[in-house]
């Protein structure tokens, strides 16, 4: 195993060990959010995949490459945790640099992908092997076909049909702020038809993406109570609002998630001794990577607090997070987007895709993180005229679908 290794992971230079020759990026053209997939080449002949897709900023991840390659460039890949380390504590706005952290976090991934290829294991056998041996996860991203509010109902049967046990999604438009009483009783009315098909064996979980003000949340909050389904009311302020958060969590039966947006250990601090969320949601790419996301599941643990880790970028994530939750021992579901809201041809430029079944997906087998690009993938990249879709947009929900 990795930390068995005969080459020691402290050595005072590189010496002869492997080395990373080459890192290169591809942004891939999803209509609705350009990824960013990040491959690393070794003297060996070693090829390890990771991803970095920031919403909004993919081709500055991209960009940002020329600048950060003397990080990454010589270094040794099995000895991720001094790249990582080096590279955090050289950049001088850390955590502040969303960019910067997303491509550590892709190279970091690369890095542990050729760890568990050179030792024939997945990367969560290296980590100390699986705790959990499947995931339970819910849908998202289900509901991109949707016209009238009736839609709902068919497209949430959809989603029952397909065994998952809980979905989630945002009925509130194009909201920001105050809802209008048509804008609140509409989103209330998608909530109740929802419920109605699904029935109480389904969790329903409620996005917010940050879009109201405390006394909106709460108004909003107190309407779910009326559910016995309701698994957590995500992001219902921005995540910035640590108090109005906490608020909510002292005022609410419903749980409150939060933590997609937050960036590296440090800023779960504090809402975790605060008492603002209930529910972790860490995204690998925006954390800073496997190594940091554990270290939050090791936070949030110690503060009684379960991991529902964030995954709406492109399928090599979904890879490396399976990876993150099955030596999560806190771990409560994982996202999935990846069977409703990826293009059919995602499938042609990655080598394996989730088998979810009964409303749990399955371990990767693999060595690494279970997952490589193909060479199709240069068929599908991006340019800057291709869109972003944006949140508060009417018709946002359809994603570029249709």
């Amino acid at each position: 195993m990795f930390l068995n290794s005969s080459k020691s992971l402290t050595d005072g230079d590189y010496g002869d060990r492997m080395k990373i020759t080459g890192v290169n990026s591809y942004i891939v053209r999803n209509p609705w959010k350009k990824w960013v997939f990040i491959e690393l080449e070794t003297d060996d002949g070693s090829v390890g995949y990771g991803e970095a897709t920031v919403f909004n900023g993919q081709f500055s991840v991209s960009s940002r490459l020329k600048d950060v390659s003397k990080f990454i460039i010589g270094k040794d890949p099995m000895n991720v945790r001094r790249l990582i380390s080096e590279w955090f504590v050289s950049t001088f706005n850390r955590a502040h640099d969303m960019v910067n952290v997303a491509l550590m976090s892709g190279v970091e991934a690369a890095c542990w992908d050729i760890i568990g290829k050179h030792h024939g294991s997945p990367v969560y056998e290296i980590l100390g092997g699986p705790v959990n041996e499947r995931i339970r996860v819910y849908a998202n991203g289900w509901y991109t076909a949707i016209n009238e509010v009736e839609d709902w109902a068919r497209a949430a049967k959809n989603v029952k049909n397909r065994g998952y046990t809980a979905l989630k999604f945002d009925p509130f438009g194009a909201g920001s702020g105050f809802l209008s009483n048509d804008e609140f009783k509409r989103s209330m009315e998608i909530i109740r038809i929802v419920h109605d098909e699904v029935g109480d064996d389904v969790e329903m979980l409620i996005e917010g993406h940050g879009r109201f003000n405390r006394s909106m949340a709460l108004r909003i909050g107190k309407e779910l109570e009326k559910y016995e389904n309701i698994g957590w009311f995500e992001e219902p302020v921005i995540p910035e609002d640590i108090e109005g958060l906490a608020i909510l969590s002292r005022s609410l039966r419903v749980p409150i998630a939060a933590g997609e947006r937050f960036i590296t250990r440090y800023d779960f601090v504090e809402p975790f001794t605060k008492g603002a969320i209930h529910i972790a949601q860490p995204d690998v790419i925006n954390t800073g990577g496997i190594i940091e996301t554990l270290s939050i599941g090791a936070m949030a643990e110690a503060h009684n607090i379960a991991m529902a880790p964030h995954q709406a970028e492109g399928p090599i994530n979904t890879f490396i997070t399976l990876n993150v939750d099955a030596v999560l021992g806190n771990l409560k579901i994982q996202e999935m987007f990846d069977e409703f809201a990826y293009p059919q041809w995602a499938w042609d430029i990655v080598s394996a895709r989730p088998e979810v079944s009964n409303g749990y997906v399955k371990l990767p087998r693999k060595p690494g993180i279970g997952i490589d690009l193909r060479d199709k993938v240069k068929e599908y990249l991006a340019t800057e005229k291709d869109p972003d879709f944006n949140l508060f947009a009417a018709g946002w929900e359809k994603r570029g679908f249709s």
